[in-house]
């Protein structure tokens, strides 16, 4: 009898478990891309920034999945932090669709459901792109349902086991036990809906009181808001900021809660236990809406607080210094209904690019040595970052069709920042080669030098975009000049002292002159590129 109570719940678990997961797969496959342009297009509008909460929490069933998809954006900037934040704290209240559908009598839907997902399987339907994602929604829900039968069916047998019983006596009249024990539990297996629906089961077996429910529904819920936590811990900057948001969310409702839980329990106060029955006369659907008032009294808290929270988010993980270097300053998506205004902002946010690229020197160059600055590693992560966001612009533009001499300018820059990107690639490499060989004096001599020749090649670079002369690209062609006499120098520095060397160290030699000549060849394509007509 133990071993089929046991094999029971297990299964029910185990068919729960999937259908979560194939659930929130499948339906993160489906609205991948169109969630992005969906969530960013309603989050303007705080009715719709709900509505899209509450639909993206019901669909995917993951609040973590909805708060890192929603995290991604913000630090794409696709979305403003004030904008995701609504649609993070309502996807709370959809999730609790699990919880409502759980408490119904749905066995028969259910086997209706898995004979109707066997018919598309033998039509084959599962391999075509366009219902592949669905079937396995569908899946997994069936498998919910399927796996909730089988929940209830174990819960009510544990009552003829005499050592779950003697557990259940042992905690019958506590609170904070099943309250804590349903916070680690949630920890364990990251889901706060499925401790509810376990809870839920328990308590219409008589296996739990109606008060333990509502404690182990608390406890599920600020178990869920600490895993979210957790996970965000490798993030930083504004990455980690909803994270912190969807925490204190939790964190929020229980601390309200909690409190008013326990002076209706000793005092004569009214509150959700008193409401209950006025909303349903169905145990189970009772403790449906105890979660989802948890949620809608986390958001109404939550939405109150909003100025304090974001200023506690940015105290607590402020952006970072890469984040303020990739940050467009001059790109925008409204620039892009006058195509020429795009252009010369896009130039602008070129020529801020190209400043940037100078500074990768300064950890290699001696007269920068003493003097502190940005790591190169996060230099070229911020040049990259905003060399893409630059690149997506320009992509935009030059989908409009703007007019030809416009189309000319827009080409022109998009191709001037694809060589940017390859210039800051060569050059995060070549201060990486020269940082690892400064061992040897004749190698740190030579790729100061080198360092200091680039950085004026760069600078000039700079100035040539800045002040678009003749006698600026004429400088900056002569120095980038195979027969200049930059190059002539370096050449006759680099034969020396290649022969006091031993064969790794002149293999390091070689490895940073290959990378000088062909950043200095990248810079003479850009100069080629900057002599072609370009936005004023």
């Amino acid at each position: 009898m133990i071993t089929e109570i046991c094999a029971n719940l297990f299964a029910g678990l185990g068919l729960f478990f999937i259908g979560i997961k194939f659930i929130s797969e499948n339906m993160k496959q489906m609205t991948g891309r169109s969630f992005r342009r969906f969530a960013s297009l309603f989050s303007t509008n705080p009715f719709l920034a709900a509505l899209a909460g509450v639909v993206s929490g019901a669909l995917v069933q993951s609040t973590t999945a909805v708060t890192f998809v929603m995290t991604s954006l913000v630090s794409s900037r696709m979305i403003p932090l004030r904008n995701a934040i609504p649609v993070v704290a309502w996807s709370n209240v959809g999730s609790t669709l699990i919880i409502l559908l759980a408490v119904l009598n749905l066995h028969i839907a259910s086997l209706f459901l898995m004979g109707l997902i066997g018919v598309f399987y033998y039509l084959n339907l599962h391999k075509s792109d366009s219902f592949r994602s669905g079937i396995g929604a569908l899946l997994g829900l069936g498998a919910i349902l399927i796996g909730l039968t089988y929940i209830k069916a174990g819960s009510t047998s544990l009552k003829g086991i005499n050592e779950f019983m003697a557990v259940l006596n042992y905690v019958k009249d506590s609170q904070v036990l099943p309250f804590l024990i349903s916070g680690l539990l949630t920890l364990l297996i990251q889901s706060s809906t499925t401790m509810s629906v376990i809870a839920i089961a328990l308590a219409r077996s008589d296996l739990l009181s109606v008060n333990q429910t509502i404690m182990v529904i608390y406890g599920a819920n600020l178990g869920s808001g600490v895993s979210t936590w957790l996970l965000s811990s490798t993030l930083t900057g504004s990455a980690r900021q909803l994270a912190i948001f969807q925490t204190g969310f939790k964190i929020a409702g229980t601390v309200i809660l909690l409190p008013l839980f326990y002076a209706e329990f000793y005092l004569p106060i009214p509150g959700i236990h008193s409401l209950l029955p006025l909303l349903s006369s169905d145990f189970g659907q009772q403790m449906a809406y105890v979660s989802l008032i948890f949620q809608l009294v986390s958001t109404a808290t939550t939405f109150a607080a909003m100025k304090w929270i974001i200023s506690l988010m940015e105290r607590i993980s402020p952006v970072t210094r890469e984040e303020q270097l990739s940050l467009p300053q001059f790109i925008c998506e409204q620039a892009l209904e006058e195509p020429e205004t795009a252009v010369d902002l896009a130039e602008k946010e070129h020529q801020r690019l190209l400043s940037h690229l100078p500074s990768f020197l300064d950890t290699v160059r001696e007269e920068s040595a003493t003097q502190p600055g940005d790591d190169f590693d996060t230099l070229h992560r911020s040049v990259s970052s905003l060399s893409v966001e630059v690149s997506r612009f320009m992509n935009s533009l030059i989908e409009r069709r703007p007019s030809r001499d416009c189309l000319e300018q827009a080409l022109n820059l998009q191709n001037r920042n694809d060589l940017l990107i390859t210039l800051a690639d060569n050059l995060r490499t070549f201060v990486t080669v020269a940082t690892k060989s400064n061992d040897s004096p004749q190698i740190l001599s030579f790729s100061q030098r080198a360092a200091e020749a680039l950085h004026l090649i760069l600078l000039t670079a700079h100035e040539a975009t800045e002040t678009p002369d003749e006698d600026n690209h004429q400088i900056l062609l002569q120095l980038t000049g195979d027969r200049g006499d930059m190059m002539s120098r370096m050449r006759s520095s680099l034969n020396s002292i290649g022969h006091d060397l031993s064969a790794a160290q002149n293999q390091c030699l070689m490895s940073l002159t290959t990378l000088f000549e062909r950043i200095v060849w990248l810079i003479q394509r850009l100069a080629t590129l900057l002599a072609r007509p370009s936005a004023t």
